[in-house]
């Protein structure tokens, strides 16, 4: 299957994990997950991912095939559970469209903000971020080109915040075009470990001076001790 750059989808099913089946058919629900590609043939690919935090690890199976170098990154899924099967619980599925995320699974960069111009961003009109394992997940919406991809989608953390209780880390977005602008749905995953089992730190901050909702702050505690790695 073909990774796009990003997933053209309806505003209902830009939150992860979303269900959007008819109430008529409830086997035909369908999903977006962020997910690690563990392998792929041309017999089907396995994909592992978990739902938030340190939930247990789900494992899906699907007759898709996927490019090689995708292998070990992180991708976005829209798919269909098969036989029954209720959300975030291993077993087969349908992938009905899959694209590639921002990111791939990569470690947010170093930086600081005399360099990023005070981290500034286009504006984005929707956001979730969520701890899952050991990664840190996007969901994002704002106006771009859907034929060209955005000049700038990038995770940074700052430099001069490591040391504190809470890292923060800004998302930056730079559309690429002035023109035929649509609202689009567009994902990122990042490698927050390293962040993440520093003795100092209490939780992240997550933020993008393009959107005018509140900061998203997420905990950590003594049960959020990252497992295994994906």
């Amino acid at each position: 299957m073909k990774l796009t750059h990003y997933l053209i989808l309806a505003a209902a099913t830009l939150s992860l994990g979303a269900c959007n089946g008819s109430s008529d058919a409830p086997s035909l629900s369908t999903y977006v997950d962020i997910v690690t590609l563990k392998s792929t043939d041309q017999q089907g690919s396995i994909l592992t991912f978990r739902k938030e935090n340190d939930s247990p690890l789900v494992t899906l199976s699907c007759s898709q095939a996927f490019s090689k170098e995708q292998i070990g990154k992180r991708i976005v899924i829209l798919y269909q559970p098969i036989g029954g099967l209720a959300h975030a619980e291993s077993g087969d599925v349908n992938v009905i469209q899959a694209g590639s995320v921002f990111g791939s699974g990569a470690a947010p960069l170093p930086a600081v903000v005399d360099t990023l111009n005070n981290w500034y961003s286009d504006q984005i009109s929707y956001l979730q971020a969520y701890r899952a394992g050991q990664y840190l997940n996007l969901a994002m919406q704002m106006a771009s080109s859907p034929t060209i991809a955005p000049k700038k989608f990038q995770c940074y953390v700052d430099e001069t915040t490591l040391d504190s209780a809470y890292p923060e880390l800004h998302i930056v977005f730079k559309s690429n075009a002035d023109i035929d602008q649509q609202e689009l749905s567009f994902y990122g995953s990042y490698d927050i470990s390293g962040i993440w089992s520093r003795q100092n730190v209490e939780g992240i901050k997550v933020m993008c001076r393009g959107y005018s909702g509140d900061v998203v702050t997420i905990e950590k505690d003594d049960s959020s001790i990252i497992k295994p790695i994906e």
